[in-house]
């Protein structure tokens, strides 16, 4: 995974001039649908040492300045914290003028051109958008140790619903302690053993979750209440269940499952 250095601290505005001025150089600009808002990504190089990796910056341009957004505060658990470089390697879409969204295979990143804040920067263990609205469901990046084989019997995975207008309105809540306390977010009763899957009108979706051999199909509404719970009859080995990461081959056997109304009403 893409990692850069945490950025610290609120940086001031800085003029735009040609690209560049000081040690920050405008790489990319994107401007909103209907024109109004022109947001960037910026480079500042390491002044301690040649040998760091330079500091990327979202902001938006606003009379000639580049304005950093606010970051989020630091994670307690840094492998979820998904870093600021990766921006300048996907093509970023835009929600209302006001959310600039950036997604890879990893995670999903959202910048506030409103409040001038990145809302989520993140890593998931999964992650997978609603079809016909701006909502994500996800499973939390699972916090292990370094050494650490395998999850424990007793391990909860923890699902959040990503709604940014929902996420701006709380993203006081995110903490160093609480890296997605800006999130909706509930425990499934298990670990969790694919990505989740959504309706196809977007009102709901399932996860599949272990809970010490037994299987169940747990299903949500889109705004992240249990509307469901069924005990589905499939044998999961012990070692797949606790796996660090999600176990691949389980993916199609879950989507179909979960895909299917008579066990996920």
């Amino acid at each position: 995974m893409k990692k850069a250095a945490l950025v610290v601290g609120y940086l001031s505005a800085v003029a735009v001039l040609h690209g560049q001025i000081g040690k920050y150089e405008i790489k990319q600009r994107f401007v909103s649908p209907n024109g109004p808002v022109t947001t960037a990504i910026a480079v500042q190089s390491s002044a301690a040492s040649r040998d760091r990796p330079p500091i990327y910056l979202l902001g938006v341009i606003s009379n000639g300045l580049f304005v950093p957004f606010r970051p989020l505060p630091s994670s307690l658990y840094f492998a979820e914290y998904h870093g600021t470089a990766w921006f300048q390697d996907v093509r970023p879409r835009w929600i209302d003028d006001r959310f600039l969204i950036f997604e890879d295979k990893f995670g999903l990143a959202i910048g506030d051109v409103q409040d001038r804040r990145i809302l989520v920067d993140h890593v998931f263990a999964a992650y997978e958008k609603s079809p016909v609205g701006d909502k994500w469901a996800a499973i939390r990046l699972r916090a292990t140790g370094r050494h650490q084989p395998r999850l424990t019997d007793d391990f909860q995975d923890t699902v959040l619903l990503i709604d940014p207008h929902g996420i701006a309105d709380r993203i006081g809540n995110a903490t160093e302690t609480n890296f997605v306390g800006q999130m909706a977010a509930v425990n499934p009763g298990g670990i969790v053993l694919a990505k989740p899957e959504w309706a196809p009108d977007g009102s709901a979706f399932a996860v599949l979750i272990w809970n010490r051999g037994i299987v169940e199909a747990v299903r949500y509404d889109a705004n992240l209440n249990q509307t469901g719970r069924t005990i589905v009859n499939l044998q999961v080995d012990r070692e797949s269940a606790l796996s660090l990461s999600l176990n691949p081959n389980l993916a199609q056997t879950a989507k179909s499952i979960l895909s299917d109304p008579t066990i996920v009403p």
